[in-house]
This record gives structure tokens, sequence and C-alpha cells, in this order.
């Protein structure tokens, strides 16, 4: 598959030296070709249509009228919020989500509107009351004048029953999504049972007016699993993007946030978050605040994102109250440029879940064919 992207990729930019000759093996197929051919456009565009049809059956794209995003490229930065919505609570539910409605209107009320919404643990089925807890976010939101375009994929769970899933929501229109499913692991929930769970993360391609493209992924990785399961799961994430990446002809700006579930305090956590890093990828609250760890005595608690005191829904199941709190909910970019501002939210009353959530203002780069071409380190093993 990575050999047919390249000559897509070849063939899009002319590139007639790294097209002339790319050997394609196929474990199915006993058989080589020249990607020269590619270069013929009829040839080109049906091959493109039958690799999406085909190879990517969680790829979606958005034909249907949407709200559009006028006021950013002019403004120059893109504010971003992730908040993980733990799912296990149905009781406060509406109550929370009432909440984050209103923050949000706050901010579109004082002219600084929240351009993307990124929501981990979405439920929805029968025995959650709820259809889909991000459509209902969505639906408090218009009655409140304010129109978000939403993708949702589902995680885990029997549809109509029970389903746990993440969610994009974007002010920009949204040009398509993907989503990948990560590698299974084995959850030791505090209640002492084992459960074998997959995580999923969703990417949206987003239109900016005035400026361009922006590729949007929303993770949530393992909460009570080894470290070096969660890591598994962080090179699966980064391949997903890097392999995505490649389905575009130029490089563009990416913004990547949700739950990691990495607590830099531990040591065994942190190469999940290396992994990002290292690779390019900019933590936007580390760069505003001018810190590291971000969650700690020596650098102070105003970064942290979970376990933090007086918050009540951490005896909710699946969640579990520490000793002290710590930052696991990150938004990164990489072909941005600086983060003007970050900040940890809902972090008092009123709570709206057992996570806080982090805020990013993100500024955009001055022209959309100034972003740098990167690559990705990716592990030996991918």
């Amino acid at each position: 598959m990575s050999h047919l992207i390249h000559c897509i990729n070849a063939a899009y930019r002319r590139d007639a030296e790294a097209a002339k000759f790319f050997p394609l093996r196929s474990p199915c197929l006993s058989c080589e070709f020249s990607c020269a051919w590619v270069t013929k456009p009829l040839v080109l565009e049906v091959l493109i249509f039958t690799i999406l049809i085909v190879f990517s059956p969680n790829l979606s794209f958005s034909g249907s009228k949407q709200t559009s995003c006028p006021n950013v490229a002019e403004r120059g930065y893109l504010t971003v919020l992730t908040i993980n919505l733990l799912y296990p609570e149905i009781e406060n539910r509406d109550t929370r989500l009432e909440h984050i409605a209103d923050f949000i209107d706050q901010h579109a009320n004082y002219g600084e509107p929240v351009d993307i919404i990124l929501l981990q643990e979405v439920v929805g089925g029968f025995l959650s009351e709820t259809a889909n807890s991000s459509q209902d976010l969505k639906d408090l939101l218009e009655n409140r004048g304010i129109n978000y375009n939403l993708r949702h994929r589902v995680i885990s769970g029997i549809p109509g029953i029970l389903t746990v899933g993440n969610s994009i929501l974007s002010r920009c229109r949204i040009i398509l999504t993907f989503s990948r499913t990560l590698p299974m692991v084995t959850e030791r929930p505090p209640e002492e049972f084992e459960i074998g769970l997959a995580q999923e993360t969703i990417m949206a391609r987003i239109q900016v007016p005035s400026f361009g493209r922006i590729n949007i992924y929303n993770a949530h990785l393992c909460s009570f699993c080894d470290p070096g399961e969660r890591l598994e799961q962080a090179e699966a994430l980064l391949a997903f993007i890097y392999e995505a990446e490649k389905f575009f002809w130029t490089p563009n700006p990416v913004i990547l946030g949700g739950d990691f579930n990495a607590n830099l305090n531990i040591p065994e956590e942190r190469p999940a978050y290396t992994l990002l890093t290292d690779n390019g990828f900019t933590d936007t609250y580390a760069a505003a605040n001018d810190c590291n760890i971000c969650c700690s005595e020596s650098e102070g608690y105003e970064g942290c994102t979970y376990a933090l005191d007086a918050n009540p829904y951490l005896d909710s199941l699946f969640s579990e109250q520490l000793e002290e709190p710590i930052r696991i909910d990150y938004i990164f970019t990489k072909g941005m440029w600086e983060t003007i501002e970050s900040s940890v939210v809902f972090d008092s009353c009123p709570w709206v879940s057992d996570h806080s959530g982090v805020l990013s203002k993100i500024a955009l780069p001055v022209e959309e064919d100034t972003v740098p071409s990167f690559g990705y380190n990716l592990p030996p093993s991918l």
C-alpha cells in the first residue's frame, strides 16, 4: 500500500525520477510493476478512487452542506479543546454537557470561539439513555446559535445497546475523515477484573477559508494497561498519521489531541509521549507555559488534568483517586506556528468529567505553502 501511495504522490508532483520505476510487491499477488503508468491522468484518478474504496473502509467523504469558519485565517489562529466525557456516568451527563456548552458559548460571546472540539469516551445506545452524547452536545450548541460539523467513530460496544467512541466537532468544513483501530490491550481497572479493549483514532481534514487545509487527529490510548502496551498503541497511532499524511500531495499542518494516559512523572510511561515529541510534535501546553512535566511539585500543578482534588467523579467506574493529580490529556501540533496560549479548563466546580480539559490557541502559518515537509522516525517494526 505504501508503495502505491508513493507512486501517486510522485505522479501528482510530476516527480518523473521518483515515478520512473517503483516496484510494488503484494503478499497476495506474485508480481511487480512500474508506476510510470500512474502518471496518466485518467488512470491516476481511477486508481485513487479504487484505493479509497477498497483499502480504506474507515474513510468517509463529507458532501452535505456544512458550517464554515470564515474568521479563523483573519485572526490568525485556531482554538482547540480536548475533553474526555467519562462514559460510565449517566445520571449527571446532561448537566455536564450543559456546562461544556455554556463554556463554549461564553467564549463565542467574547469573540473567541472554540474552533475544534475533541471528545473521548462518547457514549451511545439505550443503556446510556442517549443515541450519541457528542450529538447531544452539538444540539445544545445549536440551540445557542453555535454550529459545528460532527464526525464520530465507535471504538467498542454493541450498536443500539451501548457504544463508546471518539468524536470531532469542527466550526470549519470537514472534507473527509479517516479512522484507525489501535492494537487490542488488556485493561485492569481498580475493580480487579481484566477486559480486552481496543482504542481508535479519528482524523478529520478541515478547510480553513483563505488559508488551506489542516488535518486534525483525536486519540485515546489505553488507561489501565501495561505501559508497553500503551507504547504499542502510540506507535500504531504514529504509523496511522504517517500513512494518512502520505495521501496528500503537499504537507499540511497537523493537530493531534486527546487522552493519552501518559503520566510523565512515571518513567515507564514517558515513551508513549516522547515517541511523539521525538517525531516533531510540539506539546502545546508545555510550550506555552514553559514547563516540562507541567504537573509536579517542582513545576506546580496548574497543568494537571486528572485526579484533581474535590473532583466528585473520581469514584465513577474506571476512575480512581490518586495520591497526586497527573497530566495525561494533551494537544500536540506539527507544522503549525507557536502556541499563543494553552490552559487547563474544567478544573473546578462545575465539574464536567473525571478529567479536566485542555484549551490551546494555536497560530496558523503565514501561508499554507510555508508548512515544512516533515518525516517520521517510525520504529523498525512499523
